[in-house]
């Protein structure tokens, strides 16, 4: 419930004060969305690009004789409370202003982790867009900002926010969560081995990023943002890299189940993700697919429950259910993990577990040492997740500490990415703060699913 904290602030005049790291289209939607709330404001907008954030100022009604562009701390937090927007290039300031919640959303692990590191250490609430460094360092961030007496947290209208909310709400009404998962569309043309040149037009036709794009159809967002969600609630993948069926809204609880029971997987409590059906033209047929949302198959033996939910119609095999929401509102709902985050010191989606799961890369080709790897999103390496306890084993590098990494041994077509194989980066935020926590906090055990 946020409305009424928010109203109480309204009248009071005590507006929660955000600053936002990045002007994309994700914190622009959001920033939209923030906009038309009460006892919340959007006080700063941090971005290289100024453009872009006076952009998202501007088409929300801003003047731009109302808009400070400074990088000293007095003279912004002057203009904060005097109502002003201000524009910064530098993240590394929104530590010294007079804001309640950062919000990340780059997509980018280093810069995340800077901006998280640095939000904590001021005593500054923030909310991650950033799966990405969340999956590499999350378990530390999290913990300092306990200690901190702030909320971290990835943010809710993501499918990583809102999977983790239906887990909380199926499995804290006693069901047993079989599977969780995400169904994007862009799974319907999956190709591991993606690359911006293969996909420039198409993302020129769409009017995003190229690398952007690459890293949903190699299903690297996918892995990702399915790890970050098992951290957050001990569900595991069944297997390296996951399933992923086709599958749509009345095949989910058919195949998401026992292989003694004609499914597909090993054990009950697993991320996983479907790809959409397809109609006869080769569109997503977004009637019978999930698409674009997630699904949850819980399982309940209770026979009057059962009864229950088949006079509600919840799709349904023997004593599998299959609940599942059709879309997901990432620019819509990010505000509501701002709220929770300042008013009820709750967080959205945090890796309580640890790190369960762990994003791994692979070659999406043959590489010859002294070639440099390029990250998510680009030529060289698409990324899957498994076990943490299981990648430590194998030597597996995070992949999140691979952009820049420099090859030392040759790397065959789709091989796994070990830390013999590599020079990383010592230079980065990303790789300090996880050689801390892998000091500090060793990968969860992962043997049995918690739901």
């Amino acid at each position: 419930m946020i409305q009424r904290k928010l109203l109480r602030r309204f009248k009071e005049d005590k507006p929660i004060q955000v600053a936002w790291v990045g002007a994309g289209r994700m914190n622009t939607g959001a920033i939209c969305q923030t906009f038309l709330m009460k006892g919340i404001r959007n006080a700063v907008i941090c971005d290289i690009r100024k453009e872009a954030a006076v952009r998202a100022f501007e088409i929300n009604g801003v003047k731009s004789s109302d808009i400070l562009f400074s990088n000293k701390p007095s003279e912004i937090n002057d203009a904060i409370r005097l109502k002003r927007y201000v524009v910064v290039e530098d993240s590394a300031i929104l530590a010294e202003l007079e804001i309640d919640c950062v919000v990340e959303g780059t997509g980018n692990p280093e810069a995340g982790s800077q901006v998280a590191y640095r939000a904590i250490q001021a005593g500054k609430h923030i909310i991650m867009l950033n799966v990405e460094a969340d999956v590499v360092v999350g378990p530390l961030l999290h913990q300092m900002a306990k200690r901190a007496g702030v909320v971290y947290s990835v943010s809710s209208g993501d499918e990583p926010g809102l999977i983790t909310e239906l887990v909380d709400r199926w499995g804290g009404l006693g069901f047993e969560i079989v599977a969780v998962g995400k169904t994007p569309a862009s799974l319907g043309k999956m190709d591991k081995y993606a690359n911006p040149d293969t996909l420039a037009r198409e993302a020129s036709d769409l009017k995003i990023n190229p690398h952007f794009l690459v890293t949903f159809r190699d299903a690297t967002k996918t892995a990702i943002e399915m790890a970050c969600i098992s951290n957050a609630t001990g569900l595991v993948p069944d297997k390296r890299g996951m399933h992923g069926p086709v599958a749509g809204v009345e095949e989910m609880a058919k195949v998401f189940r026992l292989k003694s029971e004609g499914g597909i997987l090993n054990q009950r409590g697993v991320i996983d993700y479907a790809i959409p059906l397809k109609n006869p033209d080769g569109s997503i047929d977004f009637v019978n697919s999930v698409t674009p949302g997630v699904f949850v198959v819980a399982r309940t033996t209770h026979s009057q429950i059962q009864e229950d939910l088949k006079y509600f119609d919840v799709v349904h095999t023997d004593d599998y259910f299959t609940f599942y929401t059709p879309y997901h509102l990432v620019t819509n709902e990010i505000p509501l993990s701002i709220v929770w985050a300042v008013e009820d010191k709750e967080p959205t989606v945090v890796p309580e577990y640890g790190l369960l799961t762990e994003v791994i890369g692979r070659a999406k080709k043959e590489m010859k040492a002294g070639e440099t790897i390029d990250g998510g999103g680009g030529f060289t390496v698409y990324a899957e997740n498994d076990l943490a306890v299981t990648t430590k084993k194998e030597n597996l590098v995070p992949f999140g500490l691979l952009d820049g990494a420099k090859l030392v041994k040759d790397a065959k077509k789709d091989q796994e990415i070990s830390y013999d194989m590599v020079e990383l980066k010592t230079d980065t935020m990303v790789y300090h703060l996880r050689k801390i926590q892998d000091k500090l906090m060793p990968p969860a055990d992962g043997k049995s699913p918690v739901c």
